[in-house]
């Protein structure tokens, strides 16, 4: 039988994929779905995907498009907040205030649709699905990138990139119950790697 939700319409996931600054291509993915009157039940981000995943969901798609047409190189500049400790050549800081300006404490077991970003354990390297808690923690948890940015702490377990093990979660989305499942693909290695830890899992209907 396909996934269904309660009114027994067969659910549609979406899968947006990592892809640094490529990834603003995920907002015309989701313009062009919203025109055809396709609105995906279940969204999974990995990297910028999560960031614009999580946007979507939260109704804020508006403004990250508007930030990212206004970007410029003085102003990503502006927003590389150097770190000095050797965990990240940047903090992420002022980057995550921009996401908490439009986010705010907003968790995603309260979001309208099931959202759910993917991370990467350190030490581990296991894969992990982030779908409970602070949806800026686990955006800023899923763009991590090692040596770039600092790792985020969640849970009591540091985490960051998740494109390191799942580029295009095209599993979670199944995992969640999606029939069916648009992925966005950003690269050419979509290979997955590592093993899955669900560091919040979904309760059992």
């Amino acid at each position: 039988m396909p996934a269904t939700n309660g009114a027994g319409k067969v659910k549609i996931g979406l899968a947006l994929g990592g892809g640094a600054a490529r990834g603003w291509a995920h907002i015309g993915v989701l313009r062009a779905l919203k025109k055809a009157g396709i609105q995906p039940d279940i969204i999974a981000g990995t990297s910028i995907g999560a960031v614009v995943g999580a946007c979507d969901v939260a109704g804020h798609l508006d403004e990250l498009e508007t930030f990212a047409r206004e970007l410029t190189r003085r102003r990503v500049l502006g927003y590389l907040d150097f770190n000095l400790s050797g965990t990240g050549l940047i903090t992420g800081h002022r980057l995550g205030e921009r996401l908490a300006k439009h986010l705010g404490d907003t968790r995603i077991e309260d979001l309208p649709r099931s959202f759910t970003a993917v991370a990467t354990e350190i030490g581990t390297g296991h894969e992990v699905w982030l779908s409970r808690g602070s949806v800026v923690d686990a955006v800023r948890a899923s763009y991590a990138l090692p040596g770039v940015f600092r790792p985020v702490k969640v849970d009591g377990r540091w985490l960051f990139d998740g494109a390191l093990v799942n580029p295009i979660p095209v599993s979670v989305c199944r995992a969640h119950g999606a029939r069916y499942v648009i992925a966005v693909n950003l690269n050419i290695d979509i290979s997955n790697r590592g093993t899955i830890s669900n560091i919040n899992p979904m309760p059992q209907s």
